[in-house]
């Protein structure tokens, strides 16, 4: 009711009850815009979810690869062997430059077997080991024709576990092993056989090793079953097959004045 133009009270018309219920078209519109929204955020989510996985799959090749797996699965059983367990306690991780590689130790005092490539121009030496120990070292001697080189643990003069190294030349077939640093890990044992001693780039020849390398295992010790030293590994062929210069010559260096 209002009143009118005269003073009097008119009726209004009142809207009905259809202008209050909702049409099915006006439902379905809604549903259709729901449904818009729900997959637009969905693509919005792929999206983002793709973006993270180029961004985890550009890391993780380097961390866990085939050969990676292959390793550690490798390493994990053999390294259940008691004899192994003890050798890699010489064994030691070699950081500086931002480069890594491998090193292990041949005498209790601290001289530790690396190759030279893997300590050149590195101006602070730091070697970790397998139980956690971190110490700085320093260059004692060197043999780069020979890609080899001694250092030795600064201002610690303990009794570190270390591995004999053999004057022999090694037999081929012999079973041998191989700890070291490769990839983006640490302390991995593989296994083995020796080869034939070759002519190389180095001034002496170099034993072939049948054991996959790869980056940061340069200066892995290589074991025979007897727990000693044959040879240090310092680069690998096109069949990744390891390369490694004889403890012979590790030896003549210890010698020299």
């Amino acid at each position: 009711m209002r009143k009118g133009e005269d003073g009097e009270l008119e009726d209004l018309d009142e809207p009905s009850l259809e202008d209050f219920q909702v049409t099915e078209e006006e439902i379905a519109a809604k549903a259709r815009k729901k449904h818009k929204h729900r997959k637009r955020m969905k693509y919005i989510t792929f999206l983002i979810i793709l973006a993270l996985l180029v961004n985890i799959w550009g890391i993780f090749p380097r961390i866990v690869n085939i050969p990676s797996i292959q390793f550690l699965l490798k390493s994990n059983e053999l390294s259940k062997d008691s004899d192994i367990q003890s050798w890699k306690e010489a064994v030691v991780t070699i950081n500086g430059n931002g480069r890594k590689g491998t090193g292990f130790v041949i005498d209790p005092a601290g001289i530790i077997v690396t190759n030279f490539h893997v300590i050149d121009n590195m101006k602070q030496i730091q070697v970790s080991f397998s139980n956690g120990e971190i110490y700085s070292a320093e260059l004692l001697k060197e043999n780069p024709d020979n890609d080899i080189a001694l250092l030795e643990v600064i201002g610690q003069k303990g009794n570190f576990s270390s591995l004999p190294l053999s004057d022999q030349k090694v037999e081929e077939n012999r079973s041998i092993f191989v700890i070291g640093n490769p990839l983006a890990h640490t302390f991995i044992v593989d296994e083995g056989t020796s080869g034939e001693m070759v002519r190389s780039s180095l001034q002496s020849e170099v034993l072939i090793i049948d054991v996959p390398i790869h980056s940061g295992n340069s200066g892995s010790p290589v074991i025979t079953e007897d727990g000693v030293v044959v040879g240090v590994v310092y680069a690998t062929t096109e069949e990744n097959k390891g390369l490694a210069i004889p403890s012979r010559q590790i030896l003549e260096l210890l010698d020299t004045d």
